[in-house]
């Protein structure tokens, strides 16, 4: 099995199109040189790690090459502006953001059904989201960190997007309320179902 060069979906060999982006799956593919993500053989970057596969220039000093562009950002980085960790091109504002196998780190909760309904609104919204949680630390072959926290995970290159999403469904005071993933219909904290259409919340 190989992961979808565009969403990262798992595909079963044969498959024709992606069934979590509609990818069409037998365009041509090659493996990034740097982390060995497939992508598509005309891609500028990888869109895993931010490898640049053409020349470019650094954003911030034109006048430097820049092997790679930040992962989560897309801003092209010369061996200066780099804050990467050595296997993710990050600039320096991204440099703390965790990445996990492709997966960047969007959002951390104590509460995970809290994360369970941001992630269904990301979904809902066209961003994939996993929710990682203590149950799922021995998954990943990195130091998490601390286990009591739930966090929302999406791919890197949608990174941009689902904190775009989320920072426009925050209070004054940093919490983030979505409403139903059908509907929208805005619901109160321990509530199940959607009152407004039925659909179950969690």
């Amino acid at each position: 099995m190989n992961g979808c060069p565009e969403c990262g979906t798992m595909l079963a060999e044969g498959v024709a199109t992606c069934p979590g982006c509609g990818y069409e799956a037998r365009e041509e593919t090659t493996t990034c040189p740097r982390c060995k993500e497939t992508i598509a053989a005309d891609a500028d970057a990888c869109r895993a790690c931010g490898h640049l596969l053409i020349d470019a220039t650094c954003d911030r000093h034109p006048d430097r090459p820049a092997p790679g562009q930040c992962a989560l950002c897309g801003t092209a980085l010369c061996t200066e502006c780099e804050s990467g960790d050595g296997a993710y091109h990050k600039c320096r504002d991204h440099a703390a953001v965790p990445i996990i196998e492709g997966w960047s780190q969007v959002l951390s909760l104590a509460d995970e059904v809290e994360a369970q309904l941001i992630e269904d609104n990301l979904r809902a919204e066209g961003v994939d989201a996993r929710v990682m949680s203590q149950k799922d630390h021995l998954a990943f072959p990195v130091d998490l960190g601390d286990l009591a926290v739930v966090r929302i995970l999406v791919p890197t290159y949608a990174y941009e997007e689902a904190r775009r999403m989320i920072a426009s469904h925050q209070d004054s005071v940093g919490e983030v309320s979505f409403g139903c993933p059908r509907c929208g219909e805005p619901y109160s904290e321990g509530v199940s179902v959607c009152g407004a259409c039925g659909e179950a919340l969690f």
